[in-house]
């Protein structure tokens, strides 16, 4: 028959094996947050989003590059003659 500081100890093991798993779900919980990929998709994910709710936002972008785009090749052409 176990003693009372046996199950002391006994109970005090499985709270540190408990709060070892529970911090180690949260490390990998966090990781998975902050995962340059998992970021990325995120953030890719919230564009499509905005895009499909606003699809004025894809022409004043495609307006933009397109601006960008017509400058660099004038500057590039006038540079070179």
């Amino acid at each position: 028959m176990a003693t009372g500081a046996e199950r002391e100890a006994e109970r005090l093991e499985r709270e540190i094996f408990q709060t070892r798993m529970r911090l180690g779900e949260d490390v990998d919980a966090l990781v998975e947050k902050v995962s340059p990929r998992r970021v990325a998709a995120r953030e890719a994910a919230k564009a499509r989003t905005r895009a499909k709710e606003h699809p004025e936002i894809l022409g004043l972008a495609a307006l933009g590059i397109g601006v960008v785009a017509v400058t660099l090749l004038i500057w590039t052409f006038r540079r070179h003659r």
